[in-house]
């Protein structure tokens, strides 16, 4: 009997950022060899490849301690036992949650992740948010990432390295003064055998492009969703190599 075909699974929380949906823009990774998303934030081209041995990192203190325990700890019991329905304002941190149970709730329920709040938000019980729907799924497809590592990438193994740093010209996620020059200097150690996606969007306000690497135009995405005419909408660039 033929082996069913391999899917990806949906976002596990809400980030910042459109990797999820991009990923059909971009190369598939290369067969058995890993991948590595040295700026993950939810690891959307990673989940829709989550098969492969897969090492993510970030630097938010929110998903160094998201991602580890999603990945060596939760079940789907945990997941399971998360509360629905609770009303706006509840401050997450006293409900009686684990400390990863605090964080996929925060991450699943709110639009904005990066700074400290703990509360429910206006949007938590609409469709698309912490919903019986969303964490039935999201019970069932935790154990497609449990073979995952959260660790910082050391840029030395063969693999397909996804690259998806702080914008130059746009939000950088409480970043300051990111090193663009480093981040080539990385890049440049990656070893023969790999294949490396960096992506990045044209400036929205001066349409510039940034040059640290030979960015390509790629497609245009839906960043955030408001109002049916009042989307916005990202200018992709990517850049491909095949080393």
């Amino acid at each position: 009997m033929a082996r069913p075909p391999l899917k990806p699974i949906s976002p596990l929380f809400k980030w910042f950022g459109s990797s999820y949906m991009s990923a059909k823009h971009y190369p598939k990774p290369l067969a058995d060899k890993p991948i590595f998303e040295p700026f993950c934030g939810g690891a959307g081209y990673s989940l829709n490849y989550h098969w492969h041995p897969v090492t993510i990192y970030d630097c938010n203190p929110n998903l160094q301690e998201l991602w580890p325990w999603l990945i060596n700890e939760a079940t789907s019991e945990d997941i399971l036992n998360i509360p629905l329905d609770l009303p706006e304002g509840t401050d997450i941190r006293a409900l009686g949650l684990s400390r990863g149970q605090q964080q996929l709730l925060k991450h699943r329920q709110r639009t904005n992740n990066v700074g400290n709040c703990w509360t429910i938000s206006a949007w938590s019980n609409k469709p698309g948010q912490w919903v019986s729907s969303i964490r039935a799924k999201t019970a069932e497809q935790i154990h497609a990432i449990k073979h995952w590592k959260f660790e910082p990438v050391t840029w030395d193994i063969p693999g397909t390295y996804y690259i998806d740093p702080p914008y130059q010209y746009n939000y950088q996620y409480g970043i300051k003064n990111f090193d663009y020059q480093l981040l080539v200097d990385n890049i440049d150690k990656i070893p023969q055998g790999s294949l490396i996606i960096a992506s990045e969007a044209v400036c929205p306000k001066t349409g510039a492009i940034p040059d640290y690497l030979p960015f390509q135009p790629s497609h245009s995405q839906v960043t955030s969703r408001r109002k049916k005419t009042n989307s916005h909408h990202s200018k992709e660039l990517v850049y491909v190599k095949y080393t």
